[in-house]
């Protein structure tokens, strides 16, 4: 019993810590990808895998979406504002076309362009990490720790589905630009872009508990700032420290609020990334955009009633 909750931790730990690691060896903070701890969440701390999707989906949708996001950097002649809402604009056809719930790949493409981050290196990062993951998991199922699901190719996209996109691309890309005119960028933080796009689903928690998603994402945004401002300001410790500790807490907040949203764990992490003059401010961002999305969500139960009256029609 024991072991199949500490392995599986620990080797969340390790990965999401060597990461920080490399970052600091190397000097490169774009090495830092924190929806790696998503994927980790998501991959390695629930027994069966949190999203309808396989291995290769997985890895192929993170590859390409990073090139996406390095490309709309590099090649896109507009301000950060607008590259992000190209970017999740694109991501969000990427994913209804993907036929899978493996959300996680629309931060894979925005967060580069939030960060405006033009190197491989971003890529290469996103795509070894991921790599990592799933051989992880590969493992842990062979150990009989966790358990393999299949995947059930979703259907394709009717009108319904569509409509649903649309108002989501819609209304994520409001919350972008009104992020970048505030000048607070982490109101449209990727995890958070990433937990609407999964607050679509009918039966999302966000609808069901909105109060307890607001408070998971903001005491993982919480917990991630303060242990990197006391462990790496204060007392001058490395970067995988907080980092070690960081996904450790995000895992014991999702299992003391009995919810597991992968996104957490990455907003957690993306406290270890950002510029340390934002850290005073990251929590309270994360609250007001959290609290906006959940809010937003709502918007959905219009189209989910057009979905079954249509049903009903045909």
């Amino acid at each position: 019993m024991h072991i199949r909750r500490i392995l599986p931790l620990l080797t969340a730990m390790l990965l999401v810590g060597g990461m920080a690691a490399a970052s600091e060896l190397l000097q490169n903070r774009e090495i830092i990808f924190p929806e790696i701890a998503a994927i980790a969440a998501g991959a390695l701390l629930t027994p069966k895998r949190a999203w309808n999707t396989d291995s290769r989906r997985m890895f192929l949708s993170i590859a390409v979406c990073a090139v996406l996001g390095v490309l709309i950097v590099r090649l896109c002649p507009f301000g950060t504002a607008l590259q992000m809402c190209i970017a999740f604009a694109v991501a969000q056809v990427l994913f209804l076309c993907s036929r899978t719930t493996f959300a996680p790949m629309i931060s894979a493409i925005v967060l580069p362009v939030l960060l405006q981050t033009e190197s491989p290196v971003y890529i290469a990062a996103a795509v070894i990490l991921t790599a990592l993951i799933l051989l992880c998991r590969a493992a842990l199922i062979r150990l009989n720790i966790l358990t393999d699901t299949p995947y059930e190719k979703l259907p394709l996209p009717d009108r319904a589905a569509y409509g649903s996109m649309l108002l989501c691309t819609a209304l994520g890309i409001c919350l972008i630009l009104l992020s970048q005119a505030m000048h607070l960028p982490f109101l449209a933080a990727p995890p958070l872009l990433v937990a609407f796009t999964e607050f679509r689903k009918p039966d999302s928690v966000s609808r069901r508990d909105p109060l307890r998603v607001i408070l998971l994402l903001t005491a993982c945004a919480a917990a991630g700032t303060l242990l990197r401002m006391l462990l790496c300001v204060r007392l001058g410790a490395p970067l995988f420290a907080a980092a070690v500790l960081t996904i450790a807490a995000a895992y014991g907040i999702m299992r003391a609020l009995k919810l597991t949203l992968p996104p957490a764990a990455a907003i957690a992490i993306l406290a270890d990334l950002i510029p340390q003059e934002a850290l005073p401010h990251f929590p309270a961002q994360i609250a007001c955009g959290i609290a906006g999305l959940v809010l937003l969500s709502f918007a959905f139960r219009r189209s989910d009633r057009k979905a079954v009256l249509s049903a009903h029609t045909v």
